[in-house]
């Protein structure tokens, strides 16, 4: 019996091809988008929290100012920030687990070369040798090499600046200029990309050098950033508690009152996670309008189809169809067109995402994409989100031939057949 339900339901929707196919439409919108933004978010997800897996899982990070996150909206640094000095370095550098820190300070100042100026981000480094082994190791150098403690007036740079930032590449051995004083580049960083592309922007000089520079903007024993890197085995959420238990000791503040922040890969992974969330939700409720949007073009096509075929299901159950029959017949019609749009859906949805994922990468001249990117697919196909479009294609077909179908089971066969 379900055999011949489902001909003669292919055979209804073979013969009327265009509305079909205009029905079809709706529900391949409405999956395709809720499909390509829901394989577009978790693929972010993994890249970022892969790269994060990657690189920073030893690395936690000391900041001024309270980092605050609440449910659809930023990051963002909230009431007074305390200033973080030597003193504060020392105390990290106590912490069970940490084995080496550094601190650096952070400001833009005026960075000339080739007649050409601008800008650019200036980090002055203490302790350079544990900042290469927490940091700099990292990224990689694409020429030269590390910051000594020799040097005073060498510089490295990112490689955003040495090659985009001015209209000729800077090389090694050139001289640039900062704030009036000129500076030997040493070294250049490989391309960061995705969560290291900070640096790939800035530029890197001894601290005490630094402090010349900057002249009053900081303290003499002042920090913008501390880092701290952590013995194998040891969990940085763990680690990055007990150094915020110091530091609230040290600066006689509580969870309340806090003025700094401390940050571990695990507090970038969840805040990341929660973001993305946000929008692939927002996101995928644009598509699911879609998707009812379609669900009423079957429901209005079905009932159209029961109108135009009124003598027909009268002459059936005249012949011995049961409303049953007739409501399984309609049913079939309708649940072919919603897994056939949640089949083309999925199709369409995994294209869109390749196209959209592509087309991010090219615009940002695949930077997100670089030798440090986590290695890996473009995008990751998500057998559960892949199954969802299907079933959520079938149901709105289901769902919304129901009542046109029932409403087909129930004519009488005799006013059905009278009917013109």
């Amino acid at each position: 019996m379900f055999r011949e339900i489902t001909s003669m339901a292919v055979y209804n929707l073979s013969h009327r091809k265009l509305r079909s196919f205009l029905t079809l439409l709706g529900i391949v919108i409405g999956v395709s988008s809720v499909v390509g933004t829901m394989l577009i978010g978790s693929s972010l997800q993994e890249r970022v929290i892969g790269q994060l897996n990657r690189f920073m899982t030893d690395v936690v990070t000391v900041i001024p100012g309270k980092i605050s996150f609440s449910q659809g909206s930023a990051l963002g640094s909230s009431g007074q920030s305390i200033i973080l000095t030597d003193r504060d370095e020392k105390e990290v550098s106590k912490v069970d687990g940490v084995i080496l820190t550094s601190g650096y300070i952070a400001g833009q100042l005026r960075v000339e070369y080739n007649n050409e100026s601008g800008k650019i981000t200036v980090n002055g480094i203490k302790d350079v040798k544990s900042w290469e082994k927490i940091e700099a190791d990292t990224i990689g150098l694409e020429d030269g090499r590390f910051l000594t403690d020799q040097d005073k007036y060498s510089v490295m740079l990112g490689n955003s600046v040495a090659h985009t930032m001015f209209s000729k590449n800077i090389t090694l051995k050139k001289t640039i200029n900062i704030n009036g004083v000129d500076f030997k580049v040493v070294g250049i960083f490989n391309a960061g990309g995705g969560l290291l592309a900070t640096f790939d922007n800035a530029i890197y000089i001894p601290i005490d050098t630094a402090r010349e520079l900057y002249g009053n903007q900081f303290q003499s024993n002042e920090f913008s950033v501390i880092t701290a890197k952590m013995s194998p085995g040891y969990d940085s959420g763990v680690v990055a508690d007990k150094i915020n238990e110091r530091l609230l000791q040290l600066h006689h503040q509580t969870a309340d009152t806090q003025t700094f922040s401390v940050l571990s890969s695990q507090f970038f992974q969840q805040q990341i996670s929660s973001i993305l969330s946000i929008i692939s939700t927002f996101l995928s409720s644009l598509g699911a309008i879609a998707l009812v949007v379609g669900g009423i073009g079957i429901m209005n096509i079905m009932y159209v189809s029961v109108m135009e075929r009124t003598r027909e299901i009268g002459t059936m159950k005249a012949i011995g169809a049961t409303s049953n029959i007739i409501l399984l017949m309609f049913l079939f019609e309708s649940g072919i067109l919603g897994l056939m749009g949640g089949i083309i859906g999925d199709a369409t949805g995994v294209a869109l995402g390749y196209g959209i994922t592509y087309g991010i990468r090219a615009g940002f001249g695949g930077s997100a994409f670089s030798q440090n990117e986590v290695p890996g697919p473009l995008i990751y196909l998500s057998p559960e989100v892949l199954a969802l479009g299907l079933v959520f294609g079938f149901l709105v077909g289901v769902l919304a031939g129901y009542f046109p179908a029932r409403r087909a089971a129930k004519l009488q066969p005799v006013e059905a057949l009278r009917y013109e």
